[in-house]
């Protein structure tokens, strides 16, 4: 990909991975927004180009286990948004080649081109993992994953940091992300319309949220930055929230009055392991398993997006419930609730 240049203006170039999906699609739209010449990076095999559908964009199909491919997709791109991942798979394997080994190939093909101003990787809060007192997790933090993809996402970051003296990177790791086209955080919304809040091996827990428009002007912003490079940073609203509560807030808009389930932790894991045994039949991973329900059961997934705001005075513009509200409304339109 050649800059694209008239008189004395050049436009930016960016090629973006994962751009068929939630967050990857918003943040095509805000580079196209913001002036930017895209081009998505689309697996050979996949049939349906998603959410980046009908987007004045460049599409190449390639593969993550293709060097030379990778290269000739990301051509003299100035900048380069690694947002594709595994986030559901059957065996570690897969989330290892998903997340480490596409990551490191990418990484190779981007150390050819002199031009590239910036890689962002788009890594998670289950790289460090849940925080053991209530207290945010910040960027000192140690990291003790607790899943094989918060295993993967760090791994890749540990390879992102080795080729920072090839190429200049930045990290983000944004905790649970919620919004329109979001399919993750639709059963969340769904039982809650239905007026009920599962608690998940207890009645309190709090999480750290990001609405996914806001993730995607996160990207953009910390990837543009001069004063991000060679750095790592959590994204997240500033506040951390009650699981409870925020549910309850959604089913209020719903004119539901929410009452709590409380699935204690034996029957979760009795249910993850059906589950399991179950998608033995099935061509695509259980919704529930083990490392699913080692995930849900943590009191506190709740993190720091200080330094980031110091840094580059990033902060979230959409509040809690305009979020919630929005998101409600794109399920109901678009016949997902």
């Amino acid at each position: 990909m050649k800059p694209f240049t008239s008189g004395d203006i050049t436009i930016p170039t960016a090629l973006v991975t994962g751009g068929t999906g939630f967050v990857g699609s918003h943040t095509i739209e805000l580079l196209l927004q913001r002036g930017f010449q895209v081009r998505c990076l689309v697996r050979r095999t996949r049939s349906n180009l998603g959410w980046a559908e009908g987007l004045p964009i460049e599409i190449v199909r390639g593969s993550y286990y293709d060097v030379d491919s990778l290269r000739e997709a990301i051509g003299s791109a100035d900048y380069i948004f690694h947002i594709a991942g595994v986030t559901k798979a059957r065996k570690p394997r897969e989330y290892s080649n998903g997340n480490v080994l596409s990551t490191r190939n990418l990484l190779e093909a981007a150390a050819t081109n002199r031009k590239l101003k910036k890689f962002c990787f788009i890594s998670s809060l289950t790289a460090t993992g849940p925080s053991i007192d209530g207290k945010p997790v910040d960027e000192n933090s140690p990291c003790n994953p607790i899943t094989t993809y918060g295993v993967t996402k760090l791994e890749a970051e540990t390879i992102c940091q080795l080729h920072a003296n090839r190429i200049p990177i930045v990290i983000l790791r944004p905790p649970a992300v919620y919004g329109p086209r979001d399919q993750d955080s639709l059963g969340i919304f769904q039982w809650a319309s239905n007026g009920y809040i599962p608690a998940m091996g207890g009645k309190e827990k709090t999480v750290s949220l990001i609405y996914g428009s806001e993730l995607a002007r996160a990207i953009v912003d910390a990837t543009v930055s001069e004063r991000t490079t060679g750095e790592t940073y959590f994204v997240a609203d500033p506040n951390a929230y009650s699981f409870s509560e925020t549910m309850a807030k959604v089913a209020s808009m719903v004119g539901k009055r929410a009452r709590t389930l409380v699935f204690p932790k034996w029957l979760l894991y009795g249910l993850a392991g059906i589950s399991e045994a179950a998608s033995v039949f099935q061509s695509k991973p259980p919704v529930l398993n083990i490392e699913k329900v080692r995930d849900l059961v943590q009191k506190s997934w709740v993190c720091s997006p200080r330094k980031l705001e110091d840094h580059i005075g990033f902060r979230t513009q959409v509040s809690i419930e305009d979020g919630l509200r929005r998101t409600l409304e794109w399920y109901k339109e678009y016949g997902w609730l």
